[in-house]
């Protein structure tokens, strides 16, 4: 029988051979034939420009140590600030991606922190270069939760991972790219030239987001945010924390992510003071070896993952805690040589398998949170893993001076072991059930 009353106005949200159907009309919404990977195409560009803005003011350090005065807490400083805004704001961020418009989302987010990234470069005092740094934070957490969770609602488990692998790879193009941009442009013009040229290409590549996201049909935006009674953010937040899986994944996250932090904010001085290099060479090169090796797994790993997940999304666990295992014994290069060949080489393996093990982390959250709480699932694990990265970056300034940047780069690969020991811990014990209970819910 159909629905009457008031239960039939009730909308909801199904997919249904590639069109967007309300339960309770009879009318459809049609998605745009191949909009899943244009929407794809369009988040690797922003997801390159989110991280060029983040992290092209690694590379600046040795000037911002002599323009404004920063000494080694200081700089650490920077990063720490930007990665706990970002923490503390990217619950409710990704609260707002399972409510509102994630397309929308995603458009005013890229122009905020576009702005204030321009606006980095007019700074000229540490204190106002510490609080841009700190709203650029709070504004880009916006972002990502909502990006995820909406190319993961457009590809079903076939090409989830595959799909989320190419939007990672515009993480890392803006890893290698900011660093580039920001060695090079701060060489020829000072550290405030990169700074206002990737504020600009943000703001003048928010327009065309919006065109492709949002102006041009609904169903290019939200489709999350149909339930009649939508769960409260604490609710939401409940249950997510009550899943064992869920619980043990936004942990795995946490341990990788202080590393992953550690060499994105560190590696560039690293190869400036360890190997006398220029600064755009520096800029460069420790930009670029980790994205390089990561750009390689997110690029292979995704089918991978894609095709093990066909036997169960259980296995996604289970790649994952083999792969941080294997990344662990690549970073002791940093106690047995100081051959820079060879700590290249290691530094690209370390990435390979890292990477190539985290890309199975966010497909598997999305099926164990379901599309009504994934994005809160992201704000909170991208706040769980933005604070223990910006506690890595700080520490990592503050015992610079007792043990090395090379002692620090070691001492992750204790924190990879455990890790990896962890999520075999979750495969054998919790995930089938919870990828059940999540499935039967």
């Amino acid at each position: 029988m159909r629905p009457h009353g008031p239960r039939a106005l009730r909308i909801k949200y199904v997919h249904l051979s590639g069109a967007v159907q309300l339960r309770g009309s009879s009318k459809e919404t049609p998605v745009r034939p191949g909009f899943e990977w244009i929407l794809v195409a369009t988040v690797f560009l922003v997801s390159a420009i989110n991280y060029a803005d983040r992290s092209s003011i690694t590379a600046l350090f040795p000037l911002l140590k002599r323009d404004l005065g920063f000494n080694d807490v200081g700089l650490g400083a920077i990063g720490s600030l930007f990665l706990w805004s970002y923490a503390f704001a990217s619950p409710v961020s990704g609260y707002v991606g399972d409510r509102f418009d994630r397309g929308r989302i995603i458009v005013w987010s890229l122009a905020g922190w576009s702005l204030i990234t321009l606006v980095s470069g007019l700074v000229a005092a540490q204190w106002q270069l510490l609080s841009m740094r700190f709203l650029l934070g709070l504004v880009e957490s916006m972002y990502l939760p909502a990006a995820m969770a909406l190319v993961a609602q457009h590809h079903p488990p076939k090409t989830r991972a595959t799909a989320l692998a190419l939007m990672g790879l515009g993480n890392y193009a803006g890893l290698m790219g900011g660093g580039a941009i920001g060695g090079y442009l701060g060489g020829l013009y000072g550290w405030r030239a990169p700074l206002c040229v990737l504020g600009l290409v943000g703001i003048i590549l928010a327009p065309v987001c919006y065109f492709i996201l949002c102006a041009r049909d609904k169903t290019a935006g939200d489709v999350s945010t149909a339930a009649a009674e939508p769960l409260s953010f604490i609710d939401a937040a409940r249950r997510l924390l009550g899943i064992p899986s869920f619980v043990i994944l936004a942990i795995a996250g946490v341990l990788t992510s202080i590393g992953a932090w550690i060499f994105i904010n560190w590696l560039p001085l690293y190869f400036k003071e360890s190997f006398s290099m220029s600064l755009a060479a520096a800029g460069f090169l420790g930009s670029s070896l980790v994205p390089i090796g990561a750009a390689v797994s997110q690029t292979l790993g995704g089918p991978v993952s894609d095709l093990l997940a066909r036997r169960g999304p259980q296995y996604r666990m289970l790649m994952q805690a083999v792969l941080i295992g294997c990344a662990a014994p690549t970073l002791l290069v940093f106690v047995v040589t100081h051959n820079r060949t060879a700590i290249i080489a290691a530094l690209i393996l370390y990435s390979v398998f890292r990477s190539c093990g985290d890309l199975n982390m966010i497909p598997l959250i999305f099926d164990l949170a379901g599309k009504d709480k994934a994005s809160t699932a992201f704000g909170i694990t991208n706040m769980v893993n933005s604070i223990a990265g910006g506690l890595g970056i700080f520490v990592a300034g503050w015992v610079k001076a007792d043990f090395g940047l090379a002692g620090v780069f070691t001492a992750v690969a204790g924190i990879l072991v455990f890790d990896a020991l962890m999520l075999f811990s979750g495969y054998a014990l919790f995930v089938k059930k919870d990828l059940a209970a999540s499935a039967a819910a």
